[in-house]
């Protein structure tokens, strides 16, 4: 997230909206938005509806979110999808912002 958090005039530039979708509680959020100042919202989904309609809900391990990251263009249009297998598979920063344009 911290590089998202840097890269952000990237996705402004590019008409995307950066929102980050957690398990957490909203206090959780907030504090990790303050930890890593990022200028995007971290929405609470402790009821896992949000994450299981986007099929990244990690049952196995105690229903968590699988890191995963969705770029929807203003059309609805979908520039990159990618779901990691566990919690440390997730897309290098040159995939992401190669997907941005």
């Amino acid at each position: 997230m911290a590089s998202y958090a840097r890269g952000w005039e990237r996705f402004q530039g590019a008409g995307l909206q950066v929102v980050g979708i957690s398990v957490d509680s909203p206090e959780q959020n907030r504090a990790m938005i303050e930890k890593l100042l990022l200028p995007f919202p971290l929405l609470a989904d402790p009821e896992s509806r949000v994450i299981r309609e986007w099929g990244v809900l990690n049952e196995a391990e105690g229903n968590i979110a699988k890191p995963a990251i969705f770029l929807v263009r203003p059309d609805r249009s979908i520039a990159l999808s990618y779901v990691g297998g566990d919690f440390e598979d997730r897309p290098e920063d040159d995939v992401v912002f190669a997907a941005v344009g």
